[in-house]
């Protein structure tokens, strides 16, 4: 209680007289995640064995510490996801790591359409390996979708994503052409400027 009353009150003056921005989803923050530990146990540990009760005032700080740990510790990364105060780089890279799920089965997936009058394979374990890449393709995507739907501003990170891919692709493509010697030196990537000057594809 008394940490509450300091963190929103101290918020509140501070908002107030330095025209600060503290919202009250960052208060709440601050009073929850007020753990207790070493400090605590230390000082209570040095209480001088002759004062009474020591014993209980010790059991009662370990008490305090293990319930912070615990509770509010364990709590702490659920309501701060509640208050949306994570952002939306946990979202960025839920969804990087489903597409890049997604294209690495694409990759087996093609893998398996090249091999499939490979001498010695039977058609029956073929057909079976491709149903369970297709499935789980289909799981990936209908995961994408719900993704993109729960959180619109997804599409200009996926934007952005795709610029950096063509870039990479155009520098990639020049870096061949050096190793080849059909160029001297790499060359700056055109898109870039491209990109730039048009702000979207």
């Amino acid at each position: 209680m008394t940490r509450a009353i300091a963190v929103y009150g101290l918020s509140f003056l501070s908002n107030r007289f330095t025209h600060s921005d503290i919202s009250l989803a960052e208060q709440t923050i601050l009073g929850w995640g007020g753990l207790r530990g070493s400090v605590s146990i230390a000082l209570a540990l040095s209480i001088p064995a002759t004062l009474p009760d020591r014993e209980g005032i010790i059991a009662t700080v370990f008490g305090a510490v293990l319930f912070t740990l615990l509770v509010q510790g364990l709590t702490i990364q659920p309501l701060l996801k509640q208050l949306h105060l994570l952002g939306d780089q946990p979202v960025r890279q839920q969804y990087m790591e489903l597409i890049a799920h997604q294209v690495a089965l694409n990759r087996v997936l093609q893998h398996l359409g090249q091999i499939e009058q490979r001498p010695g394979i039977e058609s029956e374990f073929y057909r079976y390996q491709e149903t369970l890449v297709k499935g789980e393709l289909s799981r990936l995507q209908s995961d994408i979708n719900q993704l993109q739907d729960e959180y619109p501003n997804l599409s200009g990170f996926m934007m952005q994503q795709l610029r950096e891919e063509l870039l990479s692709i155009e520098a990639d493509t020049y870096a061949e052409f050096v190793r080849a010697g059909r160029l001297n030196q790499e060359l700056a990537p055109l898109l870039e400027t491209v990109l730039e000057d048009g702000g979207t594809l």
